[in-house]
């Protein structure tokens, strides 16, 4: 199939380059602090921008489309051909009506949005189901998406969009036809939804809702067939006929079920489309809400004859019973839930405030028997799923108990205000954390190692050089440094590293008297006043739903945060540690001059591996990346 090019003018790296450094952007200081916490209608509000996107999209109203954008673009839709680059709204959309209205339909059912707010800038990341419909063929692309938006004049614009490609189905020559046919000036007019035609769809859909099985099967012809292309593993992807219709569905006629449907025509009276969200609530009383694009064929008798449905398997595996995740983790490179080993939801006090963890324990685990075992941390504003669960289910299946845990203010735990990075909260969770493993009657307490990635390197070495209980210090792609490092680094963004420690004070004292803390982005590819801003994709592990965002994640950072973060000194810590240290790093990671300065300070027994194969992002999910240093750590540690 050729190339497929979806709106996008690559202007490239050096325009990228310099629309940031623009005497506009070199005037901004830190102190222009974005003065709104995240509100819930402000979040609603980005949603439904996202989702009208999308809809007038499908709906070829483009002037609209047009009005939602930015007056600069930043668009990568790569993974379906084409460049990367800033764009403006129209040459974008020039671009889809290259290809979008040589299709009968097209059908986006947008979902699992997760959107951080912080004053005039937003990101958003969800997950989407594109359908698109030609000449009695499909093509469907299941995708996640990464977005921000810049709010002006009250109104909130997209600025970025990113696609993340999981998978494309049906005919994948089909875009090509489509813009032959846009070429050739072969468009046809959408066609308006036959009542007659979605009379029997009406039916099926009440009939799930009122629970009725003989209703369900009565809308289907006796040969029908359901297709199921997303299917995880352990659910059918294909039923043939009523009797394997009736199985299937005969387990689902309890639960509590309701749809939100929309019909579309396609140029085949006897085909429709549906978008349609399910509210649904198991038998034991679990909440199940996917997202579905449905193509159903109707025979000449309106009776059902093929139904493929396509839904987001990643939420039937966290909800259906008897389903669950391939992985502990949210990426291939966790241990795998059918292992062996197993995960418990744990909770403990910090300073008064309830943090909850996961305690993974290995396969056949013997509650007569004590274990290895390992406290995990992860990367600065980083919760547990990320990738302190990667690497503690790994730990976990090689022999190891293993707890990780979301910091203060940080993931469930409690704490206000949110997403504060201050060392100090840090590092006494983590001596809270060993307080709990040392009151677990499995734990050998002989045989402890606090393993920190990346900025909780620092607070796991601090923690290590104060308490003994911890008997080994294990970190793993580390970013350690000093105020001189950090003045270097922050020197560079507005306002430097002064004008930070300015907004930080500022922050703290207006915490102090209203009780509202500032916040900006935790990342951002386009905002450099966000606390990761580094164009290039350099943080793409926290904005991408295929990576580490979603759902448990909160892309915020507290403004207050930049005093602690700024002073703090992970180095020095090297000097008052005497238990043993193990290090796997990266020549192409973060500050790997800030790892061997303090691999100099240690004075006990230590080791260093370097896999400059693998840069930073890939040493927290990339499977590869991931494997191999776990085999050098449980390698040190057995």
């Amino acid at each position: 199939m050729k190339t497929i090019i979806i709106g996008i003018l690559a202007f490239g790296l050096f325009a990228f380059k310099n629309e940031k450094s623009n005497s506009t952007t070199k005037k901004r200081t830190a102190m222009e602090i974005l003065k709104t916490p995240k509100t819930a209608a402000e979040q609603a509000t980005v949603i439904k921008v996202l989702e009208t996107l999308f809809a007038e999209t499908d709906n070829r109203n483009w002037d609209v489309v047009t009005g939602l954008m930015s007056d600069s673009v930043y668009i990568d839709y790569s993974g379906l051909g084409g460049a990367p680059g800033f764009s403006t709204p129209q040459a974008i959309v020039n671009g889809w009506q290259k290809l979008l209205p040589g299709f009968d339909r097209t059908v986006h059912h947008l979902h699992n949005f997760t959107v951080a707010v912080a004053g005039n800038r937003a990101t958003g990341n969800f997950e989407g189901i594109a359908t698109h419909y030609l000449a009695n063929e499909e093509w469907t692309v299941f995708a996640g998406y990464d977005t921000e938006f810049i709010k002006k004049e009250g109104q909130w614009k997209l600025a970025r969009i990113d696609l993340s490609l999981y998978g494309q189905y049906g005919n994948l020559g089909l875009p090509q036809k489509a813009m032959e046919a846009v070429a050739n000036g072969t468009i046809s007019d959408f066609t308006e939804v036959d009542a007659s035609k979605t009379k029997p769809l009406e039916a099926f859909f009440m009939a799930l809702e009122k629970g009725n099985l003989e209703n369900v099967l009565a809308t289907m012809a006796p040969n029908a067939v359901q297709k199921m292309p997303l299917s995880p593993e352990n659910f059918p992807k294909t039923l043939n006929g009523i009797a394997e219709l009736k199985k299937q569905y005969t387990s689902v006629m309890a639960y509590t079920q309701k749809y939100e449907r929309e019909y579309f025509a396609t140029q085949n009276p006897n085909v429709v489309l549906v978008k349609y969200k399910g509210t649904i609530t198991t038998t034991e009383g679990k909440p199940y809400n996917n997202a579905y694009v449905g193509i159903f064929t109707l025979d000449n008798k309106g009776k059902i004859v093929t139904f493929i449905e396509y839904f987001n398997p990643k939420i039937l595996l966290a909800s259906w019973p008897g389903l669950q995740p391939a992985t502990y983790s949210m990426h291939e490179a966790g241990a795998r839930t059918d292992s062996g080993v197993t995960m418990e939801t744990v909770q403990f006090f910090s300073n008064g405030m309830q943090l909850k963890g996961h305690l993974f324990l290995p396969p056949n685990f013997n509650a007569d028997e004590k274990y290895p075992t390992a406290l995990v941390t992860g990367s600065w504003t980083s919760v547990k799923e990320q990738m302190p669960d990667e690497y503690a289910s790994i730990m976990a299946l090689e022999g190891f108990i293993t707890l990780t845990f979301d910091f203060t203010g940080f993931g469930e735990s409690e704490g206000q205000p949110r997403f504060v990075e201050d060392y100090r909260l840090k590092i006494a969770d983590i001596k809270a954390a060993v307080d709990y493993l040392e009151g677990h009657s499995n734990v050998d307490m002989e045989n402890l190692t606090g393993l920190g990635v990346c900025a909780s390197s620092g607070y796991m070495a601090h923690a290590t050089a104060k308490d003994r209980r911890i008997t080994k210090l294990v970190l793993v792609a580390p970013w350690l440094h000093d105020a001189d490092i950090a003045k270097h680094i922050y020197d560079m963004r507005p306002g430097g590293t002064e004008g930070l420690l300015a907004s930080a004070k500022a922050a703290k004292e207006k915490y102090a008297t209203t009780g509202i803390m500032d916040y900006v982005l935790a990342a951002s590819e386009l905002d450099p006043l966000s606390a990761m801003y580094v164009p290039e994709n350099a943080f793409d592990y926290y904005l991408n739903p295929a990576k580490a965002a979603g759902p448990k994640y909160d892309n915020l950072f507290a403004v207050s945060s930049w005093e602690p973060w700024l002073t703090f000194d992970g180095i020095s810590a090297g000097k008052e540690i005497t238990q043993p240290v193990f290090i796997v790093h990266s020549e192409s990671g973060a500050l790997p001059q800030g790892t061997k300065a303090f691999y100099g300070h240690l004075k006990g027994k230590k080791d260093i591996k370097w896999h400059n194969e693998f840069n930073q992002q890939q040493l927290y999910f990339d499977k590869n990346a991931v494997n191999t240093v776990m085999s050098e750590v449980v390698t040190y540690l057995k």
